[in-house]
Formats: C-alpha cells, structure tokens, sequence
C-alpha cells in the first residue's frame, strides 16, 4: 500500500475498498438482469435501446448544471451523500413497476431508469471528484485498482448464486417477478449500507474549497491536456457505449441466455477483471496512464469482434472473460487519466463538462447501433462498434506519442 503523510490516508483506504464493495454489490444485485426483466415485464429491443440511451439524453443536460451547483458547496461530502441516497431510492420503485397496469409496465421501467440517472450523475461526477480528493496522484492508481478487485470475490459468489435462483427458484413467471422484487429490495438496503460508509470519509482542511470558481467554457477547452484527452475518449465511448444494447440483445435475443447464463457470464468476467485490475494498476504505476489507456482500449475494441465469432454461450463466456481483462484496465485508467489533466481547484466543473461530453455519446451510440442491427443485422452493427472503438484507441496512441514529443522540447 502506497505509503502516505495524511494521517487520514489508511482509514479512508479502507474505507474506499468497502465503499466499493457495497457499491458493487448494490449493483449486481439488478444491472446483469435489468435487460432480462425488461423482457420479462414485455420489453422489446427498442426498449432496451431507449434503455441505453435516454439516460445519456437526460444527464447531457443535466450534469454540468449540476457540477456548477455542488462547485458552490462548500460542503460537497453532504450534498453527495443526498445524491446517493436519491438515487438508491429508485431501486424501491423498480421492485413497484410489476404492481402498476401490465401495458404501461415496460415504459413505466425505462422511464424509471431514466429518472435515476438524473441524481446517480450527479453523485459519478462528485464522487471522480471525490477521489482526488481522498488520494494523492501517486496513490489514485493503487486505490482504484485494489478497490476493484477486493469487489470480485464477493460479486461473484453474489452474481453466482442470484442467476441460480433466478433461473431454478421459481416455479411460475410471477415468481420469477416475484424474486426480481425481492432483488431490488435488498439492493436498496445495500445502497444504504453504501452510503453509511461514504459518510465516514474524512476530508482534509486543504481539500475544502474556500472560493467559488466560475464556469468558463471558453477556459476550460483551451487546456490542451484536457482537450486531447477529451476527444480520444469520445471517439472510444462512441464505440464502447454503441454496443452496450447489441451485447445484451445478441446474448438475450440471438444466443438466448437466461438468469443463469447471463450469471455465469457476468462472473467469467468478473474473475478476468479480477487478475486485472491487480495487473493494470501496476503497469499504470509503471508506464503512466497514456500508454495504457491506449493498450487497454485496443483490447476493449476487440471485444465486439470476439461477440461476433461467438456461435454459442460457451464460447461467449470464454470471449466475456477475456474482454474483463482489457475493461478493467480501462475503467481504471480514463479514472486516473482524467484526473492528471484537469486542475485540482477546478475539478468537479472538469468532470462535469466531461461527463456531458459522454453523455451525449451515450444518448447517441446506443440508437446509432440499433438502426445498424434494424437495417443491416446484429453481426455488421457489431462490426460498426469495433470500428469506433479501434478509432479511439488509436486516437488515444497518437495522444501518447504527441505528448511525448512535446515534453522532449
């Protein structure tokens, strides 16, 4: 562990690694599924699609006002805390959905996606934030990267056995409902849980902002860090986030998974991401983040291609896990990259303005890959997928070596 002078360094260390599990937990709880109870309320692929995408739609326009308001708390530690609890909160009207009217039932559960993106964006851009933080430069990658995979194991073991339960429990389709709610409700309890423990964090004096900071657009894109960064990174995300749908409808739709299946592969990925995030983080520390973000996202864009050559679940899974190794190295490393770029006074308008930027890619991609599989079939849109996510990363390699030449001067 990265040894350091704030005497606050260790008990957040821990607590960052149980926030995390928490977290992690909360979430595999009813994301893995989320698609599959959709379909399961009467959901078709245009729902997943919206599903996907609205939430991109709807935080585009509201993370930046949202990062300008927190940029005026001085207390932005309790104001997080609100959004967490707000945002969990959703997961109780996610277990309600299958009491209201039967045809409003897939709508009514997207819509609710769609509303609990509003604060859950808000609390992602305070909580990257946040993490600047809690830890120095040198000790963000190390943090990250061991809180990641102390979240695996119990993820496992909890994905694991909630696809069981899901696939052989119930007798009935309104048990199989039944056990979703069951989920949702526990997931809640977890998020509270979570936030318990976000609320424990102690915050240095040096890290409360004392001044306000206007927000200048002009200023903040004439930061060449930033800008570089930005832009590799919208071309990966268009990429990334197009085939976030055509994964889940060509496992659900096209190879026909069910809870278990969707279980299993959730946990062949999550043991690859376990072994790397242990590896990634040390080669962050080691080579830097530019390299790395672009080694692991050329991983990440063969993960499409492995889909495609993919004829069955068995070999999906095997394709699954080998893709987990690649995206925890990416999830790590665009955290600790966008936090090198950006200044510290200013951060949360950073990542504010950032989060819009792939939100709007977010609202975008996902609908661009379903009129690709609607016109041309799941194998070419898939394809398209790989393609953007090639061109980031190759955009993220040039970034790399331009950067080089520029501190040799």
């Amino acid at each position: 562990m990265f040894q350091s002078d704030d005497p606050n360094y260790k008990i957040n260390y821990k607590l960052f690694i149980a926030y995390g599990i928490m977290y992690e937990l909360m979430m595999r709880l009813y994301q893995p599924f989320q698609a599959k109870f959709l379909q399961r309320l009467g959901g078709t692929d245009v729902h997943i699609a919206f599903m996907s995408s609205l939430p991109g739609l709807v935080m585009a326009f509201i993370v930046l006002p949202g990062a300008i308001y927190l940029n005026r708390l001085e207390d932005k530690h309790k104001a997080t805390g609100r959004l967490i609890f707000l945002s969990r909160f959703f997961l109780l009207l996610f277990a309600a959905t299958p009491f209201l009217p039967k045809a409003l039932q897939p709508i009514l559960f997207v819509s609710f996606v769609v509303m609990m993106s509003v604060p859950n964006s808000i609390y992602l851009t305070s909580y990257q934030s946040f993490i600047g933080d809690l830890f120095e430069p040198q000790a963000r990658a190390d943090a990250i990267g061991k809180r990641n995979m102390f979240t695996v194991p119990a993820t496992v073991i909890l994905t694991f056995f909630t696809g069981l339960a899901l696939n052989h429990l119930p007798g009935t389709e309104a048990q199989r409902i039944g056990l979703y709610q069951i989920f949702y409700v526990v997931a809640f309890i977890f998020g509270m849980v979570e936030l318990s423990i976000f609320r424990k964090f102690r915050i240095s004096d040096t890290h409360i902002q004392k001044k306000r900071i206007v927000f200048n657009f002009k200023e903040f894109m004439s930061n060449k860090k930033f800008t570089r960064f930005l832009k590799s990174s919208l071309l990966f995300h268009f990429g990334w986030q197009m085939a976030w749908p055509l994964f889940t409808i060509y496992t659900i739709s096209v190879l026909n998974a069910n809870e278990a299946w969707l279980g299993y592969l959730s946990i062949g990925q999550s043991l690859a991401m376990f072994f790397g995030y242990l590896f990634w983080s040390k080669q962050i520390n080691k080579f830097g983040n530019h390299i790395i973000t672009a080694v692991c996202t050329m991983g990440m864009a063969l993960t499409p291609v492995f889909y495609i050559l993919s004829p069955n679940l068995s070999v999906l899974l095997v394709s699954a896990s080998v893709s987990g190794f690649f995206t925890a190295g990416t999830i790590s490393v665009l955290q600790t990259d966008l936090l090198e770029v950006i200044p510290q006074e200013k951060r949360v308008l950073y990542i504010g303005l950032y989060t819009v930027f792939t939100n709007i890619s977010l609202a975008i991609s996902p609908l661009v890959g379903s009129f690709i599989k609607e016109t041309y079939g799941i194998h070419i849109a898939l394809g398209a997928a790989a393609f953007f996510r090639m061109v980031g990363s190759l955009s993220f390699f040039k970034r790399s070596r331009h950067e080089k030449v520029e501190a040799s001067h």
